[in-house]
């Protein structure tokens, strides 16, 4: 294991001083291209043909009537998906302005409406606070109210 890391990194080591004595010898070798490519001017090769086109040989009328006729579904399909969604989007729509009526209806109904009174009667104990006011209105004594001049 050992000899083979140090040779790895010998290994590593030379093509270090490879590369570094090429550069020495050639310092401007990369610069010659360097414009070209910051410019853009340099172009990559690609294969001839127009963009998006097969890179394969031509086919032949049946393969291209299958593959146009499988074209045409997926266009339909996808054409099917789009108006779904917009259906979907538009009840969607429909239902919150639906419920938003609904709401405001409610609250104007709720306005409108006098008051409940309740039907039940009240549970309170009799005696509670009204026993004593009751005994006081017993025994209350008038007194004589003071001649006003």
């Amino acid at each position: 294991m050992a000899t083979l890391a140090s040779d790895s990194a010998k290994s590593a080591k030379n093509l270090a001083k490879q590369v570094a004595k090429q550069m020495a010898r050639e310092p401007l070798e990369i610069l010659k291209t360097a414009g070209r490519q910051v410019e853009g001017a340099e172009k990559i090769s690609q294969p001839q043909g127009p963009p998006g086109a097969p890179l394969t040989q031509e086919f032949s009328p049946q393969e291209k009537a299958k593959i146009e006729a499988q074209g045409q579904r997926q266009l339909a399909a996808l054409e099917a998906e789009i108006k779904d969604i917009q259906r979907r989007k538009q009840e969607e729509e429909m239902a919150k302005v639906q419920e938003e009526q609904a709401l405001i209806t409610q609250a104007q109904e709720e306005k409108k409406e006098p008051p409940k009174v309740p039907s039940k009667p009240s549970r309170r104990l009799f005696g509670i606070g009204q026993k004593a006011q009751a005994e006081k209105q017993k025994t209350r004594v008038e007194k004589p109210l003071p001649p006003s001049g």
